[in-house]
């Protein structure tokens, strides 16, 4: 399949995906997309300030405002849709055109959706849940002890967010796309933050696992 052929599909498929969303809500519900890949169903928004803020209510009928900078577009439940990303530079070969950033987006959705990252999540568990006796047995019962229990696993989520996941791995669930790069950027991006996120959580959840056990001695 054609790279951009491969692209539209996906676009299709996402499309259609929160079209179903929309329709199991009372209200219909237009999707907001963020440049890196985020997304949100949003309702009766509209465009001030000469089209630099983005006026709408969210999911819980909240008001709210966003600048548009930030924004590739949004997909309407009637199937249209608006796109407010512009290129920064009249030569697009110095920014990214329309649909290089589209194909980014999608990239940056299928990273944070699709992406699993079990073993950042594990990994973070185990050194927060080990960090505390780290730290007790380096530095005894001493005040330093709690702080550098803490130091461990964010040390640890700094190493993994400074990584991103195999290219191969993409290429593998994704061979259609293998062409378009920027879709892989957005997917290794999107996929980055995921695994620092797990990382993170899981060095949390141990700490406090490892801090209560050594409570409980």
């Amino acid at each position: 399949m054609n790279p951009k052929n491969a692209i539209w599909v996906l676009v299709v498929s996402l499309f259609l995906s929160q079209w179903v969303q929309a329709q199991n809500s009372t209200i219909s519900k237009d999707t907001l997309w963020y440049l890196n890949g985020d997304f949100e169903l949003i309702s009766d928004y509209t465009v001030e300030d000469n089209g630099s803020i983005l006026s709408y209510l969210n999911r819980k009928g909240k008001r709210k405002t966003y600048e548009t900078f930030y924004i590739f577009g949004i997909s309407k439940s009637d199937g249209t849709k608006e796109v407010f990303y512009k290129p920064m530079y009249e030569d697009e070969s110095d920014t990214l055109s329309v649909e290089e950033m589209q194909a980014f987006v999608i990239g940056g959705f299928y990273g944070s959706t699709k992406y699993r990252a079990p073993w950042a999540t594990l990994e973070g568990f185990a050194l927060g849940t080990a960090s505390p006796f780290i730290a007790s047995g380096v530095l005894g019962s001493s005040f330093w002890s709690l702080p550098l229990s803490f130091v461990i696993p964010l040390t640890n989520t700094t190493i993994i967010g400074a990584t991103r996941p195999s290219e191969r791995r993409i290429l593998r669930k994704y061979p259609e796309l293998s062409k378009n790069k920027m879709f892989i950027e957005g997917f290794k991006e999107s996929a980055k933050r995921k695994r620092t996120k797990n990382s993170l959580l899981g060095g949390l959840a141990g700490l406090a696992t490892g801090i209560l056990i050594i409570s409980l001695k």
